[in-house]
């Protein structure tokens, strides 16, 4: 089992419960259709003998009416794991009506969208696994989109996706389109390992969630718009800092040990010249001595004072 799959269902209701409803975007709702030339939406069916597709209804009284489908919960998991922000993304999807949804001639009944980022190499995001909580037979992926048409019958349903955006340096801008207004988004960025602002999200409460700390962004969200998400990561700048003070310390230290080797060199030589003048010195002392030139006292005092000297620095 997956780290991801490791989001249950009941855990994952108690995080929904943490966060309170906030004022919506106050934007219209607006209609996002599929771009062009996309292909038929809906998962294919198998073909009775008839040709009709031969799908098992669901019990009880059905509709193809997608009006009492809505998310009353949306949440964002973000975290930054090698060069990557890792999202673990949460709908809370709720049919308030009394009959199951069902697909109309292989519409989709849930459709979501994946954002893109401002990343120029890598854009996309990337699907790490199969959304969690809808069907793998009658679910679809196809590039960005996510499409079912699996019945929803009256009640909650919980459906998880896991993707990740690729980093750069300075940070991303996430773009993320919002197929279905919710009075409860929320983005998570992990504590201290993800910078983020997002438009028109409030600062929410810190929320501690299977041992990891996150920071919160709460508001609501209309269908047909997008949430501009800015993602970086805290040492994006700090890194570049500490790499020019690093770089400073060693240019630095390297001219210190360039002057000291130097001042060494030069200390050394002027040694080694006072050094043979000295022993110049004792060597014509000796002299005069055997030449009967000073007394053995004064040779002594001489010798004495020159060869201390010379002891000083040849050690």
């Amino acid at each position: 089992m997956t780290r991801a799959r490791l989001f249950s269902q009941r855990c994952l209701i108690a995080a929904f419960l943490l966060l309170s409803a906030t004022p919506s975007f106050g934007a219209e709702a607006k209609k996002e259709g599929l771009p062009p030339g996309h292909p038929p939406i809906g998962a294919v069916q198998p073909k009775g003998p008839g040709g009709a597709a031969d799908v098992k209804k669901p019990p009880g009284a059905t509709t193809t009416d997608l009006s009492s489908l809505s998310v009353t919960r949306n949440i964002m998991f973000v975290r930054l794991e090698k060069g990557f922000y890792q999202i673990r993304e949460m709908f809370l999807f709720q049919n308030s009506g009394k009959a199951t949804i069902v697909s109309n001639n292989g519409a989709p009944t849930i459709r979501l969208v994946l954002p893109k980022s401002s990343n120029i190499r890598n854009s996309d995001s990337q699907l790490m696994e199969f959304p969690q909580g809808l069907d793998r037979a009658r679910t679809r992926v196809a590039g960005a989109q996510i499409v079912s048409n699996e019945p929803i019958p009256p009640g909650t349903k919980l459906v998880g996706l896991v993707y990740r955006l690729a980093d750069e340096f300075g940070g991303i801008t996430v773009e993320r389109p919002i197929t279905y207004g919710t009075k409860n988004f929320a983005v998570l960025p992990e504590k201290d390992r993800v910078q983020t602002g997002a438009d028109n999200l409030n600062r929410g409460d810190e929320v501690n969630f299977q041992g990891v700390t996150y920071d919160a962004f709460v508001g609501a969200t209309t269908a047909g718009r997008s949430v501009r998400i800015s993602l970086k990561a805290p040492d994006s700048l700090g890194g570049l800092v500490y790499f020019y003070a690093v770089g400073g310390g060693l240019t630095v230290l390297g001219v210190f040990l360039a002057l000291f080797i130097r001042g060494r060199r030069k200390k050394g030589l002027a040694h080694q010249v006072e050094r043979e003048e000295l022993l110049r010195a004792i060597a014509a002392v000796d002299d005069r001595l055997a030449q009967g030139e000073i007394s053995p006292d004064d040779h002594r005092r001489q010798r004495a004072s020159r060869f201390e000297r010379l002891r000083e620095i040849s050690r």
